[in-house]
């Protein structure tokens, strides 16, 4: 970072910290005059057209009576002021403004994109056994060497990226994780986690850094989660809740939703639970039929999927949490986000994948550089493609385009980094094309009707694209060199 970029970050930190310190006062009466503030900063920054979209909905929020109005009230109310400022420092300065600019940079003069954020995971060690968990088929004992996520993180910093998700495995387990949210406070951390490991030291810690959110797994209720993870891991997440609200962090919760437990996990009763237990933030991820013994039936059939979508709809609209559908919410990221094209994944053994549920790898952060590995000529095609359909809420390489998977997984030097390749071409390839299909024309008439701008902005935008990049020769670097092309 430059001279004048530090001031600007020391200058920019004190302007928040001012402002929280404001906030905290009377969270409900002066959040209108901050956020016009923000909007008035946000302006004159080079933020991607998204987050400035992102910035007029809560400034239209914070303006209405709705409950997304209460949950910023309750975010200010219940947490920690020092670890709002850390937070808020991290995501807005570092990883939306600085980090931002430098992508941009990067992206334009070095010829590939840079995406926003990163998922890695430091170890595949897990004090549990869940049943169908996605990282289930990884060799267990991996694990990253401190100095290794410490080279990648500042690689990262380098390129950028200021907001990482960490996962695994158990992310608790590994001996270093708050000694690396400590090291990197000017990046943004959010980790999924059983909750199992949260002693009152452990939350300290946490407490201490403030620059990490952790997001507790649960699978419904008590006796839904309890069969799934094991007996008393309800008890468990519920405690790590209560000492995490003690310590004024920032938590959410995250759920895998099955064929099983839909109804429970998008239930009035079990949200308004998460919200009593202090949860601001809801993680819906629908299961994917990789890792540890792949059951096709735990999948959400078309119409459990949109009754999902639904669901998580209404619970946006009328709850004090905001609810992030990972599939469903397509039409909002402009299709799929993974491939390096706003994250990617690097695994405990150094693989570097496209998702954390496309296990496809074409090379290994042990042998090459970050700067290197976001070059490799996979996550660029995948890149070419994107999005694969003009239907956003069709957005998943595997899931919804498994066709684009099997070209993606025969590409050169791609490999597969547990049984997913083999099982498409038997009977889990089989109902991914028989899904995918009925989801199709489930999925189409919602979003021409829920989102008739987006769908047109869509079909324009992937014929521009397509357009664009044949202009180039196919050369995806020149494709990202040229600033009047957009991305």
């Amino acid at each position: 970072m430059s001279i004048k970029e530090s001031v600007e970050r020391t200058v920019s930190q004190a302007a928040i910290n001012k402002a929280i310190d404001e906030l905290k006062k009377d969270p409900e009466h002066n959040l209108s005059g901050f956020v016009d503030r923000v909007e008035g900063i946000a302006d004159k920054l080079p933020l991607q057209p998204m987050f400035k979209d992102q910035l007029r909905g809560v400034k239209e929020l914070v303006n209405s009576d709705r409950p997304g109005k209460q949950l910023l009230v309750n975010l200010l109310r219940d947490t920690d002021a020092q670890v709002l400022k850390t937070l808020v420092g991290a995501f807005v300065i570092d990883a939306s403004w600085f980090g931002v600019r430098t992508q941009r940079a990067v992206t334009q003069e070095e010829g590939f994109n840079v995406p926003w954020f990163m998922l890695i995971d430091p170890t595949e060690r897990c004090n549990y056994k869940c049943t169908g968990c996605w990282a289930g088929s990884y060799q267990q004992a991996k694990e990253m060497s401190f100095e290794t996520f410490e080279r990648v993180l500042t690689e990262a910093g380098a390129l950028g990226i200021h907001f990482v998700v960490v996962s695994g495995g158990e992310p608790t387990c590994y001996p270093h994780l708050t000694d690396i949210f400590q090291k990197h406070k000017d990046t943004a951390f959010m980790f999924y986690t059983n909750g199992s490991l949260f002693s009152e030291k452990f939350v300290e810690e946490l407490r201490a850094c403030g620059n990490a959110v952790p997001c507790f797994s649960v699978e419904g209720f008590k006796e839904k989660t309890d069969a799934r993870r094991g007996e008393g891991a309800w008890d468990r997440v519920m405690q790590a809740m209560d000492r995490c609200r003690a310590a004024g962090l920032l938590y959410g919760y995250s759920v895998c939703e099955t064929s099983a437990n839909l109804d429970e996990v998008t239930s009035d009763a079990f949200v308004d639970h998460m919200i009593d237990k202090g949860a601001k933030i809801g993680w819906y991820f629908q299961y994917v039929p990789v890792g540890r013994e792949p059951d096709t039936s735990l999948m959400l059939t078309a119409q459990q999927r949109l009754q999902s979508y639904e669901r998580i709809h209404a619970i946006r609209a009328g709850k004090a949490l905001f609810p992030a559908d990972f599939w469903n919410d397509g039409p909002y990221t402009g299709g799929c986000i993974a491939g390096a094209r706003r994250y990617f994944h690097v695994t405990a053994d150094g693989n570097i994948e496209p998702c954390a549920f496309i296990h496809l790898s074409q090379g290994n952060i042990n042998d090459m550089s970050l700067k290197e590995a976001l070059q490799l000529p996979f996550l660029s095609e995948i890149q070419k493609f994107q999005p694969y359909s003009d239907n956003l809420l069709r957005p998943c390489l595997l899931i919804d385009h498994p066709d684009y998977f099997r070209k993606i997984a025969a590409m050169p030097g791609v490999k597969g980094t547990d049984g997913t390749v083999e099982n498409m071409s038997g009977e889990v390839g089989e109902h991914l094309d028989r899904l995918s299909q009925e989801w199709e024309e489930v999925s189409r008439p919602v979003f021409e009707r829920d989102f008739p701008e987006a769908a047109k902005k869509a079909r324009e935008m992937k014929q521009r694209k397509e357009q664009n990049i044949a202009s180039h020769g196919g050369d995806m670097r020149s494709f990202y060199r040229d600033p009047a092309v957009e991305k």
